[in-house]
């Protein structure tokens, strides 16, 4: 009885650890004490149900896990913050509030309320007080130009 308790419990301890990481170990070492746990159930000491959770934990791990992890890693709907992004953010207006220059002298707008690091592609600074128009988003970061 003491067993059966034990591998629901390593069930439960995998699953809850894959919730909470993003290293897709934890449903593998879950599933593998489920079956650990039906081995129990059948009778068979803990020497050949550890055996089970080991083997099946290791062939999960070693031989699905990869394939998984390239299927869900590969997903389109992934964003790649090299590229600029289309945001709520575009399109809308502000004010400069501390001067905009380029990528290497950025400065900051007031949006909404709202204070952003902004840079601009225009050959010149944008002053302090310009009104000024959301183009494109680097992650927080805004590009903006002059309206």
């Amino acid at each position: 009885m003491v067993a059966v308790l034990f591998w629901v419990a390593i069930a439960i301890l995998g699953f809850v650890v894959e919730m909470h990481t993003n290293a897709f170990i934890g449903v593998f070492v879950g599933f593998a004490a489920a079956l650990a746990f039906v081995v129990a159930l059948s009778g068979f000491g803990f020497v050949v149900q550890a055996i089970v959770w080991l083997v099946v934990s290791a062939l999960a791990i070693g031989a699905i896990r990869p394939l998984a992890l390239r299927r869900f890693r590969n997903r389109h709907s992934e964003l790649d913050m090299s590229r600029p992004t289309d945001t709520s953010m575009n399109d809308l207006r502000g004010v400069v509030e501390l001067v905009v220059g380029d990528v290497d002298h950025p400065g900051k707008v007031r949006i909404q309320g709202e204070s952003w690091r902004a840079v601009t592609d225009w050959p010149s600074e944008i002053p302090d007080g310009t009104p000024v128009v959301v183009k494109k988003a680097y992650g927080t970061t805004l590009w903006v130009d002059p309206t």
